[in-house]
């Protein structure tokens, strides 16, 4: 009979407060406004054109700066996620995610929209 709960992953703890930390950015990061900002409830997904979510990817990839997104996966759930922007090509952008500490791949057709951080806090 063991002693009490086992010992957590060290590993599997760290991601788990990485994914916390990001989320708390995501969710209080303040924001740039889009060119014409319509009110939006605390916690919402940003929403832009695809042209001006394109627009906004390559500027990013050009001062690697960060940004907030909404997205939307396969099962239709959305998040709101913090990335750095590394690559925008054939559909895609390659980023760096800070939830998931780890270059991630996403398609452009998944982004709701995107918002530039205020500040380059990440």
């Amino acid at each position: 009979v063991p002693d009490g709960p086992p010992s957590p992953d060290p590993t599997l703890l760290a991601a788990a407060v990485r994914a916390i930390r990001a989320g708390d950015l995501a969710a209080t990061a303040e924001r740039k406004p889009v060119h014409a900002p319509a009110p939006a409830a605390p916690g919402a997904l940003p929403r832009t054109t695809s042209a001006e979510t394109l627009a906004t990817m390559q500027a990013a990839v050009l001062t690697n700066s960060a940004l907030w997104i909404g997205y939307v996966n396969a099962d239709g759930a959305a998040s709101q996620r913090v990335i750095a922007p590394v690559r925008v090509e054939g559909g895609f952008v390659t980023a760096y995610d800070h939830t998931s500490d780890e270059v991630r791949t996403y398609p452009l057709h998944r982004i709701t929209g995107v918002a530039e951080l205020a500040d380059d806090s990440v």
